[in-house]
């Protein structure tokens, strides 16, 4: 079995996530709210994980490959900094 490097383990996290928060979407926000708040606290949680330990080449590649722009970013972390 193939060893995960950091940038596949951060990129898994966070498809694994945002995969979730997608099905959430699709049965209603209310219905799940607390779900749906510790997604989004983990996905910053990721975001801070991936600046500290990415270079900033690999952070750019893995915000596209998410389909992530700097807003969605910036909205994720401050869900955790309460923001």
């Amino acid at each position: 079995m193939k060893k995960m490097n950091t940038f596949d383990s951060l990129q898994a996290l966070f498809l694994h996530d945002l995969q979730e928060l997608h099905q959430l979407r699709k049965r209603g926000w209310r219905a799940l709210s607390m779900t749906r708040v510790v997604k989004e606290e983990h996905l910053g949680r990721c975001c801070y994980l991936a600046e500290e330990f990415l270079s900033s080449e690999d952070l750019c590649t893995l915000k596209q490959e998410l389909e992530l722009d700097e807003q969605q970013w910036c909205a994720y972390k401050a869900k955790l900094t309460g923001q």
